[in-house]
């Protein structure tokens, strides 16, 4: 499946809403805190990466199912890193992502 495309962001808890501009791999930049997304594994539905925001020196991990159709995504994102604390357990501080592509 293609990830390509612009996709609107939501993260569900917060309410905060940006834009990721990604590449066939589903790599590339989005519009929060200079941030970019690299795609670690995808396979089937199933979409793994880590995110990085150079604005707030924060990184971390996320999951993501994709719909049958590939236009919607839902899953979660972490923390792995906050400035320089690097022991935060993966998967433990985060929330909830609600992905929609706007581009074909």
């Amino acid at each position: 499946m293609n990830l390509s495309g612009e996709w609107d962001i939501l993260e569900v808890e917060d309410d905060k809403r940006y834009r990721a501009t990604l590449d066939q791999q589903g790599n590339g930049p989005y519009t929060n805190q200079g941030g970019r997304f690299t795609t670690t594994m995808h396979t089937n539905r199933q979409w793994q990466g880590t995110w990085h925001q150079s604005g707030n020196d924060r990184e971390g991990g996320f999951e993501l199912l994709l719909s049958e159709d590939g236009t919607e995504a839902k899953g979660v994102w972490w923390y792995t890193r906050v400035g320089n604390q690097r022991n935060i357990p993966p998967r433990e501080h985060g929330g909830t992502y609600h992905w929609k592509k706007l581009t074909p």
